[in-house]
This record gives C-alpha cells, sequence and structure tokens, in this order.
C-alpha cells in the first residue's frame, strides 16, 4: 500500500509491544526491535542500553517511534532499571532525533502517580496535578514498591519534553494503565489487588486503540 506510515516498536516482544504488533500489522510499516525477539525472525536483537550504529540504522525513515521497550518488573530495585529504563530511554531520543523521526510515543506508566493511592486528596487524578511516583501494594503477602520505577518513568518524561520543548519533535508520553499479559480480562484480575489496580486496569482493546491514536494525532492538537 502507498504511503503508509512507518512505525519502529521498540520492545516489540513483550506484552505491550506484542500485542500493538498484532493490531498494527497489515496496516503499517513496522520495524521491530527487543533485546530478546523469542525466536522472532521479523524482531531484530537489540540492547537499547548501549548506544550501538547498528540498531542505530533501523530508525531512519521512520515516521514513529513507540518506544515500549523497559524492565516492566513495577517492583524493580533502582540498579536493575538504571540500563532498561534510563540509558535506554536516552538513547532512543537521540537516535530519533539524529534520524529525523516525525514523532516518539513513550509509554510511560500509572505508576508515575502512584503515591496518590496513599493519599485521600484529590479524589481524582488529573493532568493539573503535579507527579507522586511509587507505591505500596502487596503481592502473594510480599510487600512491593514501586517508587524506583515510577520514578523511571517521570524521568522519561521529562526527557520527552526536553526534546519537545529543544528541538521541537513531536512526544506523546501515555501513561499506560495495567494490561495484564494474554486475554487480559476483568474479571480475572486477582481478588487481592485492591480499588486503586482494578481502576488502573486498561484492558487489550482500550490500549491498542490509545496507542494507535497517538500515532495517528494530528501534532497541531498536542503540546509538549
Amino acid at each position: 500500500m502507498a504511503n503508509r506510515k512507518s512505525v519502529l516498536i521498540t520492545g516489540a516482544a513483550g506484552n505491550l509491544g506484542s500485542k500493538l504488533r498484532r493490531h498494527l500489522e497489515g496496516r503499517y510499516d513496522l520495524r521491530l526491535l527487543d533485546i530478546d525477539p523469542r525466536g522472532d525472525e521479523e524482531i531484530i536483537a537489540t540492547d537499547l542500553s548501549q548506544w550501538n550504529d547498528r540498531w542505530v540504522e533501523h530508525f531512519q525513515d521512520v515516521n514513529v517511534v513507540v518506544h515500549l521497550a523497559a524492565d516492566p518488573t513495577a517492583h524493580q530495585a533502582w540498579d536493575k532499571l538504571v540500563g532498561p529504563n534510563i540509558d535506554g530511554v536516552a538513547n532512543i531520543f537521540q537516535a530519533a532525533a539524529h534520524a529525523g523521526v516525525d514523532r516518539v510515543v513513550y509509554a510511560s506508566s500509572n505508576h508515575v502517580m502512584g503515591g496518590y493511592q496513599e493519599v485521600p486528596e484529590p479524589a481524582r487524578i488529573t493532568t493539573d496535578i503535579p507527579p507522586r511516583p511509587g507505591t505500596r501494594y502487596i503481592v502473594g503477602g510480599e510487600p512491593r514498591d514501586s517508587t524506583p520505577y515510577g520514578s523511571a518513568k517521570l524521568f522519561g518524561e521529562r526527557l520527552s519534553k526536553s526534546f519537545a520543548d529543544s528541538i521541537g519533535m513531536s512526544v506523546i508520553a501515555v501513561r499506560v494503565g495495567w494490561v495484564r499479559p494474554g486475554e487480559n480480562r476483568a474479571q480475572d484480575i486477582p481478588a487481592e489487588r485492591g480499588p486503586w489496580f482494578r481502576l488502573m486496569w486498561l484492558s487489550n482493546r482500550d490500549y491498542c486503540q490509545l496507542m494507535e491514536r497517538s500515532i495517528e494525532a494530528d501534532p497541531r492538537s498536542t503540546s509538549p
């Protein structure tokens, strides 16, 4: 098909990446990168935390980069996040800038606002209130804390704004809700997860629609 938009997806073999890939296939020209292609020959093995011209060249002639690659473990320790969730983000924005990519869609997280779970006000989270990264929760009796993960995602948001402000790159930072692997049905959410996580749940259909709308949004209707 003539004039199809070229979309590069990082983290293409992961939960979010594989779902988006299936949604976009046949309608976009896709380039797929992942640190572990999981045997998929269409996915290029790439460690984005290490700058390398061999993967940077794949950003050439791309219209939109959807950056999903990250360590998705919300309770991960700082030292495990620096490479994939900080260095990798900085590298893909630099690569996109060098290649003249029109837009980067950056997958941030609901954990950027996770601290509001522990305070009664405001009752509703909006774009007008400041970030409050990380939340504490319990899974299988194990206490967990997503502060490092949420803070790393906030770094990506601020870096996004820096590139938008400095070079005029069109950037959309999407605070993705809770998209569970597989069918991701609301009725399958573990009973131990409280109202906060249930409100953050995002269906596969809504997630894919959200990301496609971000790919297609008119730059004139968005702001840094």
